[in-house]
Order: C-alpha cells, then structure tokens, then sequence
C-alpha cells in the first residue's frame, strides 16, 4: 500500500513538474545544443542536474538515499547535498544563490549558480542567461586568444590575447608551418579558418590535454616569420612574410613605438568605413519565436565589427548608431555620405514565414533582385519608411533615378558583397545561402559601395540561439572584418 502512494505521489510530481517545466535553448561554443528542461521556484530558475553534467562535459552521479549530487568535470568533483545552499570542492566550500532541489526523483540545480563567479572558476566555463528568450550560453574561459588574422601587402599578423601568467613557445615544424604551444592554455574553442591571403594558407586552434597549439601553415616554403609581445591588452603577434619579403629592421625604438601604438601605424588616409546596425527605437525589426529583437543583435554586431576593424588600425569607422536610437533610412545613408564614406555596411537578421529557412546572406545594391526571395526581403526592410512617415512606392522611384547617376558605385557593391560573403563562410560554422542583390533603400542612397548582411534568421529556432552567443557575433564580425580589408587591398587602398 506504502509503495503504490510513493508511486502515485511520483507520477503526480512529474506530472507537476512536466506542467511547470519550461524549455532553456542551450548554445555551448557557439553550437546550439539540446535544449533543457526547467522549472521555477519562486523567482529562481532549476535545471535537471543530469543535463547540467551533459553541457559542461562531465558526469553527474545522483545518490537518492543519501540527498547527495556529485559533478565531476576533468578530474575535479563538486558535492551538493539536497536541500543545503553550500557545495564542496576539495577543501573549498562553494555557497549556492539557491539549495539543491529534488522533484520527482530528480535532483535540480539552480541556474543562478551556473552564472556565479565562484562556479565559473571551478568549472572553467563562463555562463549567460537571457530570461527573455530563455537562452543559457555557456563558454569555455579561455587565457588564450581569440586569434585574429590581419592581411596586408606581403604580410599578415596574427594577434592572439594573453591572460597574466601565459606562456608560449613559437618553433618551425618543417618547411612551411609555424607552431605555437601555450603550456596550459586554455582556448575558448577549436577553430581551423583558411585564409588563403597570399601570405597564410590556414591556421587551427586546439585544445590539448595540457596545452594549447595553434599551428599557421605557409603558403609557401621558406617563409620568414616573426614573433613579438604587445601590451594593453598582453598580446602575442606573430608577423608572416610573403615568399621573398624580409622582415624589416627592428630596432628598440621601434619596438617601443609599435608597443604604444600596437598594429595602428600612421597611414597616409584612411578610408572609412561606415558600420549600419539596423532597425533601433520604435521599429524593432524581426521578431523571433522565442522573443529576440532583431534591433538588439544588429547592435551588438556592430559593436563588435566596429571593434574588430578598429583593432587594425587601417580604417576610420563610424557608426550610424550606438544605442537603442530610431534612426530614418535616408538619415543612415545621409551620415555616410556627409562623412564621404568610402564603403557602407548595414547589419541585420532575416525572418521567414517558413521557420527552416536558415542561414546568411549578403546583398549588394542593385535595382533588380536577384530573386523573388531578395525582392520580398528588400519590400519588407523598405517598410520601415512608413513608420518615417513617408511612401515606400514614392521614395523607391526617386532612388531610382538617383542610383542612375552612380552606375560605379552599383557596379563596385557585387564584388564587394561577394568578398564578405566568402570570409564570412570561412570564419562561421552556419548556412551560407551566398551574395545577392536587391533594392534595399538604405543601400540605394549611399554614395558609395554599399551591401546589407542578412546574420541568419531569428524565425530558425538555432540560428536565433547563435545569434545571441557572443561568440559567434565575434566570429561573424571578423569574417564582416576580413572581406573589408579583402576590397580594400584590392583596390590598393592598404599597403
């Protein structure tokens, strides 16, 4: 009789808790993981101890009659016990924002502490919770990197960011590669990116059991390189040279000056580069399932890709906004062109009725669309001017006979796109669904090579979790990033 109400009060607990249980989207590195399930109590929100232990990569054993949790994770364990708001690691003991829970057999721990300091020391993984979209990011906390890849005439640098305390050995293996070990290293996340800029072929980064590598692998043999340490932030900066290019004399006055001024030498004019987060204010743009405001990832992409191009040091950028302003189409275009813009990039996230529709793609400013997909897309961006107040119909026609007086300027913004949209592939794990055009309004005012970024979909449940990774906004920007200076140097504008 005993058994048959525990069981019965089981079955009414999950019950319960099936009721209550709500999905959190998992991006792990900047790959969608399987969603979890959780629950609330009060104000603080409880996932499934198992899954936990299935995201970080370790195991979680549960111990019914003794109220005890375990999670081991590389070698090291954190006990809980049910009910209790302190943990154990070693000799340390941990405080919990909540206690350990158990509901229907299972035991629950708070979200609150996958976000605390003291567990992202121990676990070695930084986590973010976004209550609006219920999206838990969790990355690893890397002291090595993110590695960026500039490409100049002849040369390209590879920066990577160094934590206090971070040691590194550079050495050749072979004749056409260059290896750096970072003995204890930790990277945020593996990546191999083919650069294939004349001077790099690729390079990987790699997690090891005790180390971190990152191999570059030469276009060519024989190549010289050079290795040198920056300051503010610590960074590592390796210099390839192209088949046949010495490294130029350096001496200490040299070093003290590219010390201060890191990769942003003076340039004879530097072409600017005027960066377009669109949507803002009043007009949020798409929407997606799970509460994403298109208007906030298009701000911190181009925040991000501002940073990123700023770090060369080659370009002036400008951004047409900086918050959470409303800003008319005709103003984005008029900034640029007041500021003499020499290229144009507008940011912005795709939507669909069909929700497996997924991916990026880059358009170019064109009166014709490339396809009914692009002209469906270009009208609904162009809707924007009714909440200026003005006819999307009227406005369209006289750009049109504007754009007739920049024939170049439409001619350079294919070439353009198709650049960014290749670097962008490269760098970004996602669905590249390649280089288009359309008569985008924002793009057909700007007096000079202009192109919109369609990140991905937030109507596509994975892309709308990417894009709220940090991570893959990063990786994305860089790629933004790279295609730029790609027109750039085929221009001739970077020596």
């Amino acid at each position: 009789m005993r058994l048959l109400l525990l069981t019965a009060a089981s079955l009414v607990l999950s019950a319960a808790l099936a009721r209550a249980a709500e999905e959190v989207v998992v991006v792990v590195s900047d790959k969608t993981a399987d969603s979890a399930l959780s629950y609330k109590i009060g104000s603080e929100i409880y996932l499934d101890a198992k899954r936990v232990g299935a995201i970080y990569g370790g195991q979680v054993y549960w111990y019914a009659v003794s109220g005890r949790v375990q999670l081991s994770l590389r070698g090291r364990t954190l006990q809980f016990v049910v009910d209790s708001d302190k943990a154990s690691a070693a000799d340390q003991v941990m405080v919990l924002p909540a206690p350990v829970r158990v509901r229907a057999g299972r035991a629950f721990l708070p979200l609150s502490l996958l976000k605390s300091e003291s567990f992202a020391r121990w676990s070695g993984f930084d986590a973010r919770y976004d209550a609006g979209t219920r999206t838990l990011e969790v990355e690893r906390r890397g002291t090595v990197g993110p590695l960026r890849a500039f490409s100049y005439k002849g040369r390209t640098r590879l920066a990577m960011v160094l934590a206090p305390g971070t040691s590194y050995q550079t050495s050749a293996r072979g004749v056409q590669t260059l290896e750096i070990v970072l003995p204890y290293g930790v990277v945020e996340g593996e990546e191999k990116v083919g650069l294939d800029d004349g001077v790099v072929s690729f390079y990987a980064v790699k997690q090891e059991v005790a180390q971190a590598r990152v191999s570059v692998r030469f276009t060519q043999k024989g190549q010289r390189w050079r290795a040198s340490e920056l300051a503010d932030p610590r960074r590592l900066v390796v210099d390839v040279y192209a088949s046949g290019v010495e490294p130029p004399e350096e001496t200490p006055a040299d070093r003290s000056v590219v010390a201060k001024s890191s990769a942003s030498a003076e340039m004879p004019r530097r072409r600017v580069v005027v960066v377009d987060p669109g949507h803002g204010g009043k007009d949020p743009g798409a929407i997606g399932a799970r509460g994403t405001k298109e208007k906030d990832i298009n701000l911190a992409a181009g925040l991000e890709l501002a940073r990123v191009l700023r770090e060369r040091g080659d370009f002036s950028v400008v951004l047409t906004r900086e918050d959470d302003t409303f800003m008319p189409l005709s103003d984005r275009s008029q900034k640029a062109n007041d500021l003499e813009a020499d290229l144009f990039v507008s940011l912005h996230c795709n939507a669909s009725s069909n929700h497996r529709e997924n991916g990026f793609e880059v358009y170019a400013v064109s009166e014709t669309a490339s396809d009914p997909e692009a002209e469906r897309l270009a009208a609904a961006e162009n809707a924007v001017l009714e909440l200026e107040g003005k006819n999307p119909q009227e406005e369209a026609a006289k750009l049109i006979l504007l754009a007739m007086t920049k024939t170049e300027m439409i001619n350079e913004s294919a070439p353009f796109a198709a650049l960014v949209e290749r670097e962008i592939a490269k760098r970004s794990d996602i669905n590249d669904r390649g280089a288009k055009q359309a008569g985008f309004y924002v793009l057909r005012g700007t007096h000079a090579p202009a192109i919109l970024v369609e990140m991905a979909f937030v109507s596509h449940s994975k892309d709308e979790a990417r894009l709220g990774s940090r991570r893959f906004r990063r990786k994305f920007a860089e790629g933004v990033a790279a295609g730029i200076a790609d027109y750039a140097h085929k221009k001739g504008w970077l020596e």
